[in-house]
Protein backbone atom coordinates (compact mmCIF):
# COMPACT_ATOMS: atom_id res chain seq x y z
CA UNK A 1 0.00 0.00 0.00
CA UNK A 2 1.68 3.13 -1.29
CA UNK A 3 -0.97 5.33 0.84
CA UNK A 4 -3.75 5.30 2.29
CA UNK A 5 -6.69 6.88 -0.05
CA UNK A 6 -8.98 8.77 1.66
CA UNK A 7 -12.02 10.71 -0.53
CA UNK A 8 -10.46 13.92 -1.38
CA UNK A 9 -7.39 13.45 0.66
CA UNK A 10 -4.05 10.88 0.39
CA UNK A 11 -1.66 10.46 3.58
CA UNK A 12 1.52 9.24 2.26
CA UNK A 13 3.10 6.15 4.31
CA UNK A 14 6.38 5.69 2.52
CA UNK A 15 7.58 2.67 4.61
CA UNK A 16 4.85 0.07 3.55
CA UNK A 17 5.36 -1.99 0.61
CA UNK A 18 3.26 -1.42 -2.76
CA UNK A 19 1.60 -5.18 -2.82
CA UNK A 20 1.33 -5.19 -6.61
CA UNK A 21 4.25 -4.06 -6.85
CA UNK A 22 5.08 -6.73 -5.41
CA UNK A 23 3.58 -9.47 -7.31
CA UNK A 24 4.97 -7.84 -10.44
CA UNK A 25 8.16 -8.55 -9.62
CA UNK A 26 7.45 -11.92 -8.86
CA UNK A 27 5.80 -12.66 -11.94
CA UNK A 28 9.04 -15.18 -12.86
CA UNK A 29 8.51 -17.67 -10.54
CA UNK A 30 10.37 -16.64 -7.41
CA UNK A 31 7.90 -17.99 -4.81
CA UNK A 32 9.62 -17.84 -2.22
CA UNK A 33 10.50 -14.73 -2.53
CA UNK A 34 6.85 -13.74 -2.92
CA UNK A 35 5.84 -15.39 0.52
CA UNK A 36 9.17 -13.81 1.95
CA UNK A 37 7.74 -10.19 1.12
CA UNK A 38 3.99 -10.69 1.88
CA UNK A 39 4.95 -12.13 5.01
CA UNK A 40 6.58 -9.24 6.16
CA UNK A 41 4.09 -6.42 4.77
CA UNK A 42 1.37 -8.51 7.06
CA UNK A 43 4.38 -8.51 10.11
CA UNK A 44 4.47 -4.81 9.62
CA UNK A 45 0.74 -4.46 9.24
CA UNK A 46 -0.62 -6.53 12.53
CA UNK A 47 2.11 -4.63 14.98
CA UNK A 48 0.04 -1.42 14.30
CA UNK A 49 -1.78 0.02 17.04
CA UNK A 50 -5.15 1.32 15.91
CA UNK A 51 -6.75 3.54 17.53
CA UNK A 52 -10.28 5.37 16.96
CA UNK A 53 -11.28 8.80 17.67
CA UNK A 54 -14.47 10.36 18.04
CA UNK A 55 -15.81 13.38 19.55
CA UNK A 56 -14.38 16.52 17.42
CA UNK A 57 -15.90 19.26 15.55
CA UNK A 58 -17.31 17.43 12.31
CA UNK A 59 -17.61 21.00 10.59
CA UNK A 60 -14.40 21.71 10.83
CA UNK A 61 -11.30 21.54 8.38
CA UNK A 62 -10.12 18.16 7.74
CA UNK A 63 -6.36 19.89 7.02
CA UNK A 64 -6.56 21.22 10.02
CA UNK A 65 -8.05 18.30 12.32
CA UNK A 66 -5.01 16.21 10.59
CA UNK A 67 -2.68 18.45 11.96
CA UNK A 68 -3.97 18.56 15.14
CA UNK A 69 -4.00 15.32 15.97
CA UNK A 70 -1.16 14.28 14.45
CA UNK A 71 0.47 17.17 17.07
CA UNK A 72 -1.62 15.17 19.82
CA UNK A 73 -0.59 12.00 18.85
CA UNK A 74 3.27 12.74 18.52
CA UNK A 75 3.84 11.89 22.24
CA UNK A 76 3.09 8.57 21.86
CA UNK A 77 5.37 7.07 18.77
CA UNK A 78 5.52 7.41 15.21
CA UNK A 79 2.39 8.57 14.06
CA UNK A 80 2.41 6.58 10.60
CA UNK A 81 -1.33 7.74 9.03
CA UNK A 82 -4.56 9.40 10.28
CA UNK A 83 -7.51 8.25 8.05
CA UNK A 84 -9.96 10.77 7.56
CA UNK A 85 -13.00 10.11 5.77
CA UNK A 86 -13.93 13.80 3.69
CA UNK A 87 -16.52 14.26 1.20
CA UNK A 88 -14.58 14.14 -2.42
CA UNK A 89 -16.85 17.40 -3.73
CA UNK A 90 -17.47 19.32 -0.66
CA UNK A 91 -14.21 18.10 0.54
CA UNK A 92 -16.01 18.22 4.19
CA UNK A 93 -16.22 15.35 6.94
CA UNK A 94 -18.09 12.34 6.34
CA UNK A 95 -17.91 10.34 9.37
CA UNK A 96 -17.90 11.20 12.81
CA UNK A 97 -14.37 8.60 13.34
CA UNK A 98 -11.09 9.16 12.48
CA UNK A 99 -8.87 6.12 12.51
CA UNK A 100 -4.85 7.01 14.25
CA UNK A 101 -2.25 4.66 12.85
CA UNK A 102 0.60 4.55 15.25
CA UNK A 103 3.78 2.66 15.85
CA UNK A 104 5.97 1.67 19.06
CA UNK A 105 6.97 0.23 21.66
CA UNK A 106 3.55 1.70 24.81
CA UNK A 107 2.15 3.39 22.20
CA UNK A 108 -1.26 2.05 22.40
CA UNK A 109 -1.22 2.62 26.17
CA UNK A 110 -0.02 6.13 25.71
CA UNK A 111 -2.49 7.10 23.23
CA UNK A 112 -5.28 5.74 25.15
CA UNK A 113 -4.11 7.80 28.04
CA UNK A 114 -5.10 10.70 26.10
CA UNK A 115 -8.41 9.97 25.94
CA UNK A 116 -10.89 12.47 27.25
CA UNK A 117 -8.39 15.42 26.08
CA UNK A 118 -10.03 18.29 24.49
CA UNK A 119 -9.15 19.41 20.53
CA UNK A 120 -10.38 23.03 19.75
CA UNK A 121 -13.01 23.00 22.85
CA UNK A 122 -14.24 19.58 21.74
CA UNK A 123 -13.72 16.44 24.63
CA UNK A 124 -12.08 13.43 21.96
CA UNK A 125 -12.92 9.99 23.02
CA UNK A 126 -10.19 7.36 22.39
CA UNK A 127 -11.02 3.35 21.79
CA UNK A 128 -8.35 0.32 20.42
CA UNK A 129 -9.36 -1.04 17.38
CA UNK A 130 -8.11 -5.05 18.03
CA UNK A 131 -7.30 -6.87 14.53
CA UNK A 132 -9.53 -9.32 14.14
CA UNK A 133 -7.08 -12.76 13.48
CA UNK A 134 -8.18 -16.26 11.53
CA UNK A 135 -5.91 -18.11 13.95
CA UNK A 136 -2.52 -18.34 11.26
CA UNK A 137 0.47 -17.12 11.28
CA UNK A 138 1.89 -14.99 9.39
CA UNK A 139 4.05 -17.03 7.25
CA UNK A 140 0.90 -18.86 6.83
CA UNK A 141 -1.38 -16.73 5.82
CA UNK A 142 1.66 -15.53 3.42
CA UNK A 143 1.91 -18.79 1.84
CA UNK A 144 -1.73 -19.23 1.50
CA UNK A 145 -2.21 -15.46 -0.42
CA UNK A 146 0.77 -16.20 -2.70
CA UNK A 147 -0.82 -19.98 -3.52
CA UNK A 148 -4.22 -17.96 -4.14
CA UNK A 149 -2.59 -15.74 -5.75
CA UNK A 150 -0.67 -17.60 -8.27
CA UNK A 151 -3.70 -20.13 -8.59
CA UNK A 152 -5.98 -17.50 -9.86
CA UNK A 153 -3.53 -16.27 -12.32
CA UNK A 154 -2.17 -19.47 -13.56
CA UNK A 155 -2.22 -20.54 -17.54
CA UNK A 156 -3.24 -24.03 -18.52
CA UNK A 157 -1.55 -26.31 -21.03
CA UNK A 158 -2.95 -29.78 -22.42
CA UNK A 159 -0.93 -32.80 -22.34
CA UNK A 160 -1.73 -36.03 -23.88
CA UNK A 161 0.28 -38.79 -25.35
CA UNK A 162 1.21 -40.32 -21.69
CA UNK A 163 0.86 -43.77 -20.74
CA UNK A 164 -2.88 -44.06 -19.95
CA UNK A 165 -2.09 -47.00 -18.02
CA UNK A 166 -0.13 -44.85 -15.41
CA UNK A 167 -2.05 -44.65 -11.95
CA UNK A 168 -3.35 -40.82 -11.50
CA UNK A 169 -1.05 -40.13 -8.54
CA UNK A 170 2.41 -41.57 -10.78
CA UNK A 171 0.82 -39.49 -13.78
CA UNK A 172 0.97 -36.15 -11.68
CA UNK A 173 4.13 -36.75 -10.31
CA UNK A 174 5.57 -37.79 -13.72
CA UNK A 175 4.03 -34.75 -15.12
CA UNK A 176 4.94 -31.90 -11.89
CA UNK A 177 8.70 -33.14 -12.72
CA UNK A 178 8.39 -33.37 -16.48
CA UNK A 179 7.19 -29.67 -16.83
CA UNK A 180 9.55 -28.25 -13.29
CA UNK A 181 11.45 -26.35 -15.01
CA UNK A 182 9.12 -24.26 -16.68
CA UNK A 183 7.51 -22.32 -13.94
CA UNK A 184 5.54 -22.44 -10.81
CA UNK A 185 3.22 -25.25 -11.19
CA UNK A 186 -0.11 -24.52 -9.02
CA UNK A 187 -2.53 -27.40 -10.14
CA UNK A 188 -2.35 -30.51 -12.50
CA UNK A 189 -5.93 -32.16 -13.65
CA UNK A 190 -5.76 -35.58 -15.15
CA UNK A 191 -9.05 -35.68 -17.38
CA UNK A 192 -10.42 -38.35 -19.68
CA UNK A 193 -8.18 -37.95 -22.20
CA UNK A 194 -5.52 -35.13 -21.42
CA UNK A 195 -3.85 -33.89 -18.26
CA UNK A 196 -4.31 -30.13 -17.87
CA UNK A 197 -1.07 -28.80 -16.14
CA UNK A 198 -1.72 -25.00 -14.76
CA UNK A 199 1.42 -22.90 -14.39
CA UNK A 200 2.34 -19.67 -13.23
CA UNK A 201 5.11 -17.26 -13.95
CA UNK A 202 6.13 -15.18 -17.41
CA UNK A 203 6.88 -16.94 -20.23
CA UNK A 204 6.16 -20.66 -18.13
CA UNK A 205 3.54 -21.89 -20.91
CA UNK A 206 6.14 -21.21 -23.56
CA UNK A 207 8.57 -22.62 -22.23
CA UNK A 208 6.17 -25.95 -22.26
CA UNK A 209 4.64 -25.70 -24.73
CA UNK A 210 8.44 -26.27 -26.65
CA UNK A 211 8.78 -29.66 -24.66
CA UNK A 212 6.16 -30.90 -27.15
CA UNK A 213 7.29 -34.19 -28.88
CA UNK A 214 9.55 -34.99 -25.37
CA UNK A 215 9.69 -38.49 -23.98
CA UNK A 216 7.62 -38.74 -20.55
CA UNK A 217 9.10 -42.25 -20.24
CA UNK A 218 8.60 -45.84 -21.45
CA UNK A 219 8.92 -44.56 -25.15
CA UNK A 220 5.99 -42.11 -25.31
CA UNK A 221 6.17 -38.80 -26.76
CA UNK A 222 4.12 -35.78 -25.45
CA UNK A 223 1.65 -33.47 -27.61
CA UNK A 224 1.46 -30.23 -25.16
CA UNK A 225 -0.42 -27.12 -26.63
CA UNK A 226 -1.88 -23.93 -24.98
CA UNK A 227 -5.13 -25.11 -23.43
CA UNK A 228 -6.49 -21.70 -24.33
CA UNK A 229 -5.77 -22.56 -27.65
CA UNK A 230 -7.62 -25.83 -28.81
CA UNK A 231 -10.08 -25.64 -31.07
Amino acid sequence: MEGSRIEGLTLKDSRTVPVESEQQRTLDGDTDKFVENMKSLMDYHESQIRISVEGFNTSGDPVELYTSLQSLFKTCGKVENIEIKIDPVTNQLISPCVLVLLRGEGARERALLLDGSELRGRKLTLSPIEQHTDGMTTAARAAKYVADFQRSRSEAISVTGYDPSLPQEDLKSALRKHFASCGEITDILILDSRALVHLYGLGSVHRAVQLHGTDLGGGFKLTVQEAAREA
